[in-house]
């Protein structure tokens, strides 16, 4: 009986953990040419619509080996740099990202040939098949023709791709007809901008139209359907697809994402907790259930922490290696720029930084604090920065998983605390922001 009962517990042990695997997605292999930690980003629909987490962040050796392994319900498309995964669950993956080259990525695992077929994805920023305004041509002829030569070209490599799944091919030749259209709609600002072309970019802009219509009318009829949501280049063409859509489900659906997105948008810029609260009554008029739960989610958030709630306490090291906390700055207005050796946007920021400083260089009632979140074993390339820059002042390192409370992915970011150790505002303006003078000045008054 003790023997069977043994059994019995070791079968259910390894199916719960089977099922568990089954959920998860394991990506392990190489990035080159990326700094020592690099997201994992979502491209769904709900890319915006989350709070920013640290789950999928990677951290990578010294010769940028790494394995990460994160939750995954359903499959869903994300980005490593250039490069664009499709993943689904109980996905093990091996790969090889070069951030400076997106074509040149190497996979093998599970769904591998999905992988190959997303290096040359084109980028819906860049005008889809104009790749940035490259192959804008000479007449507006050449132009369309260039367009529609590249999205043949993908259709018969979708074609050729034999291995992969009936959904993801299905999304696949979507993302093919809504780059068309992307493409189609970028002409005139990159028309706008080219030395190149035969005629004054109005006529040109309005030949190409004229020229472009019918197939645009073909791409665009029947093209209404939110499940197309979850690509970028989709979601950039969407509102003009359901801007003359009567009575469609998928086009509420899909005007309810732009609703929450703008919402979100502005409540991730409001830092006073009465005003957020009253957003709830806009969310209630957000019909899609999906994306009325993360907007009412991502408010929730703001609302448990932010400004006029004690500042979470976090324990540092400074230049010369001693433990520091936030704690110690108490009685002092503090304002914390978060930044890293390997974030070029915060680098930018470090002239300003150094004139506010220098600004308020005799005032005793206010701290700068510059918190790298450099991992442990990057201590040396932080300090040769510090101290390659001349750096004055409050230089702290944090391991970024010590900062959970203030929810740091993206950055340069920054914090600002009042005198009693209180938030005043989660993302503060930055060193270079004009209105940051008044913004401390208005602090030290009280």
């Amino acid at each position: 009986m003790k023997t069977k009962l043994i059994a019995l517990l070791t079968f259910c042990l390894g199916m719960h953990i089977a099922m568990a695997q089954q959920n998860t997605v394991t990506l392990s292999g190489r990035l080159k040419n990326f700094s020592n930690q690099e997201e994992v980003q979502d491209l769904s629909d709900f890319q915006t619509l989350n709070r920013p987490t640290a789950e999928r962040l990677i951290t990578t050796d010294a010769s940028g080996k790494f394995t990460i392994t994160f939750n995954l319900a359903a499959p869903n498309y994300f980005r490593i740099g250039r490069n664009i995964l499709y993943l689904s669950p109980g996905d093990n993956l091996k790969v090889v990202i070069d951030k400076n080259d997106g074509t040149k990525g190497s996979f093998s695992g599970t769904n591998e040939e999905a992988q190959r077929y997303l290096c040359n994805t084109p980028y819906p920023k860049a005008g889809s098949f104009l790749e940035a305004g490259d192959k804008i041509k000479q007449t507006p002829k050449e132009t369309l023709e260039t367009i529609m030569a590249a999205a043949q070209y993908r259709k018969e490599q979708l074609a050729s791709a034999k291995q992969i799944s009936p959904e993801f091919r299905r999304l696949e030749e979507a993302r093919i007809k809504a780059d068309v259209l992307n493409s189609f709609a970028m002409v005139a600002i990159y028309a706008n901008h080219s030395k190149d072309i035969d005629s004054y970019p109005a006529v040109y802009i309005l030949s190409f139209n004229n020229l472009a219509k019918t197939i645009k009318s073909q791409y665009q009829h029947n093209f209404i359907d939110a499940s197309f949501m979850e690509m970028v280049v989709y979601r950039d063409i969407a509102k003009d697809l359901i801007s003359n859509a009567l009575e469609n489900a998928d086009a509420e659906k899909i005007a309810d994402w732009f609703m929450v997105s703008d919402l979100i948008e502005k409540m991730s810029h409001e830092s006073d907790k009465d005003r957020l609260a009253k957003y709830d009554q806009i969310i209630e008029k957000i019909k899609t259930p999906a994306y009325n739960t993360a907007a009412k989610t991502y408010l929730q958030g703001l609302l448990q922490f932010g400004k006029g709630d004690v500042a979470a306490d976090f324990t540092a090291v400074d230049i010369m290696g001693k433990k520091v906390s936030l704690a110690d700055l108490k009685g002092k207005v503090i304002y914390v720029d978060i930044w890293a050796t390997w974030c070029g946007p915060c680098l930018a920021e470090m002239p300003s930084m150094d004139e506010i400083k220098n600004k308020y260089r005799d005032n005793k009632d206010v701290v700068f604090v510059s918190l790298s979140i450099d991992d442990d074993n990057q201590v040396d390339k932080w300090k040769q920065s510090v101290w390659g820059r001349k750096a004055n002042g409050y230089q702290w390192q944090i391991n970024r998983n010590k900062l959970t409370a203030y929810n740091v992915t993206n950055i340069p970011r920054s914090l600002l605390i009042d005198k009693d150790l209180k938030i005043v505002s989660m993302s503060a303006p930055l060193p270079s922001a004009k209105e940051l003078p008044d913004v401390i000045d208005k602090l030290l008054a009280n």
